[in-house]
């Protein structure tokens, strides 16, 4: 963690350990993430507590009301995730405590219970039925019998996806729209002068949307599908782009022949041959690094639960 965070948060008593810090701050258990390739919001804080649904609703109307600058927010089965960030980091230090002020007098006019109860059932905690766990790169102290709850929901919810059938047909269709959109979008950029990954990472993003909306499994296929067929689409596009403007290039002189007759016949000229191979191989390096983001992305977003530990 960066040094002059790490020295707030020391301010406040939490332990620091790598990006990461905890502590018991106002007395609710408290985690906080930097993430300095997140521009968004770099600065992650969750606060634990438990809070029946109408607290949790009036917490949510009262964070929406105090409008705090630079900030989303979000309840949790285990409390409240807040996403911070400034125009520069002096600015958000400088608003930090402010803030905590805020959010933690919400939550606590609100009824939601300290680090003394479970965030997840209420119950009071003592050492003998509760310990520290870490739960979705959160530390969180929990009840030992709602740990043993939350693991046989994930277990259930896990063979169910198990057992659900893939519709690797279905998703491939799915897929094919996304990468047809993609191509689209890339045939427009080429006829403008440029090659670029946004029509692959639009045609990654909306292939996987679209599979899981023709029923796909989002399981590693999905991705594989997903990126192989935007990968082959977005090569295709070179050459159709050369083959119709050899084919209007024909017919502008006078030439009756088909398209790919005229393309063969302009790819016997040195350089042109030299501009497709050039373009050939930009749109793979170019497809490849936008497809590879959002292969990372996609890794992330189907990520199963794993039992609590």
């Amino acid at each position: 963690m960066k040094k002059k965070f790490s020295e707030f948060f020391k301010g406040y008593g939490m332990e620091i350990t790598g990006n990461n810090a905890y502590g018991i701050v106002n007395g609710y258990e408290t985690n906080a993430e930097l993430n300095v390739m997140n521009n968004n919001y770099p600065l992650r804080l969750h606060i634990s507590f438990y809070a029946t649904d109408e607290q949790k609703r009036n917490i949510q109307t009262a964070l929406r009301n105090a409008a705090i600058k630079f900030c989303v927010y979000q309840l949790t089965k285990y409390g409240l995730m807040l996403g911070l960030n400034d125009m520069t980091t002096g600015r958000l230090l400088k608003r930090l405590p402010s803030i905590l002020d805020t959010v933690y007098g919400i939550v606590g006019e609100n009824g939601g219970l300290d680090s003394g109860t479970c965030p997840v059932c209420g119950n009071l905690l003592d050492t003998e039925h509760s310990k520290q766990r870490n739960v979705e790169g959160l530390t969180l102290t929990l009840d030992d019998a709602c740990v043993d709850q939350l693991n046989a929901v994930i277990d259930a919810e896990n063979e169910d996806f198990k057992n659900a059938p893939n519709n690797y047909l279905l998703g491939f269709c799915g897929a094919l729209v996304g990468a047809i959109v993609g191509t689209g979008i890339a045939v427009a950029l080429f006829a403008a002068g440029f090659i670029s990954s946004l029509s692959a990472v639009i045609s990654v993003l909306l292939g996987a949307f679209l599979y899981e909306k023709f029923r796909g499994k989002p399981n590693k296929m999905m991705i594989v599908i997903v990126a192989a067929t935007t990968l082959v689409f977005m090569l295709a596009s070179v050459p159709v782009i050369y083959i119709v403007d050899a084919g209007i290039a024909a017919k502008d002189v006078g030439l009756d022949m088909s398209a790919i007759e005229a393309f063969k016949i302009v790819m016997e000229d040195a350089e042109v041959s030299r501009a497709f191979y050039l373009d050939l191989a930009m749109a793979f390096v170019f497809s490849a690094l936008g497809i590879g983001v959002e292969i990372a992305y996609l890794m992330r977003r189907i990520k199963r639960n794993k039992n609590i530990k």
